[in-house]
């Protein structure tokens, strides 16, 4: 086969890695990336951390309805073990399956607070290490855990508040550093379709090779020097 019918064959296939470089960006952006460069045992672990981090975000979005469960709950009566249960019960899902672990525990003999900082650390997120927190500290200075709750529902509620809002704000740098990193692919083609003899020795010379190397590890590094300064912490 001549060399200027392999020329399509080569621009698919960088079209085609590409596509899979951006697939992996997108991934990335979830953290669910990382490991080995073998594709075989990236696959399952980009599954198994995508799953994982999407559990944790279903359980970090019920925290404030357990708080709130909890200190309406122990307002009625109940003690916080049957509290946990009751609320856990009504929530359902991700929340249910990890309080069961927790009343699991505490019936062989663990601590209640104990077991809540082992569900702390298998769900680590601020709003669940100030919940725990706050049953720790209070079950072992002897104040009102229902009064401390209703503190907590208020803390939690204005934290969520304010993530969602800077959430917002920051929704259009992320948006920008994705469209930045796929410019150079959407030009390429571009110009490769209305220009050929010009690009033509990107994709069949070493030295075109070679620049396409540093474009894309270079577009990779602004992307997540951009996602770097648009994501805040609080």
């Amino acid at each position: 086969m001549s060399k200027l019918a392999l020329e399509p064959f080569v621009v698919y296939g960088f079209v085609f890695a590409a596509v899979v470089a951006a697939v992996l960006v997108v991934v990335q952006t979830v953290k669910a990336a990382g490991g080995s460069p073998f594709l075989s045992w990236l696959g399952p672990r980009w599954i198994a951390k995508y799953r994982e981090s999407q559990r944790k975000k279903a359980f970090g979005n019920r925290i404030l309805d357990l708080t709130m469960g909890l200190a309406n709950a122990m307002k009625a009566g109940m003690a916080l073990a049957q509290a946990l249960e009751k609320v856990s019960e009504q929530l359902g899902g991700v929340m249910r399956e990890e309080i069961s672990v927790v009343l699991r525990e505490y019936r062989l003999g663990m601590g209640i607070t104990d077991a809540m900082a082992r569900l702390a650390e298998r769900m680590p997120s601020e709003d669940m290490h100030l919940l725990t927190s706050a049953i720790r500290l209070t079950t072992q200075t002897g104040g009102s855990l229902v009064d401390v709750m209703e503190q907590l529902v208020d803390t939690i509620r204005n934290r969520t508040e304010f993530q969602q809002k800077l959430k917002t704000l920051t929704a259009q740098g992320k948006f920008e550093a994705m469209a930045m990193a796929s410019a150079p692919l959407f030009a390429f083609v571009l110009l490769y379709f209305c220009q050929p003899d010009l690009m033509r020795p990107l994709v069949t010379t070493t030295t075109g090779w070679v620049a396409i190397g540093a474009v894309v590890v270079l577009e990779v590094a602004g992307f997540f020097v951009i996602r770097k300064i648009v994501t805040i912490e609080v």
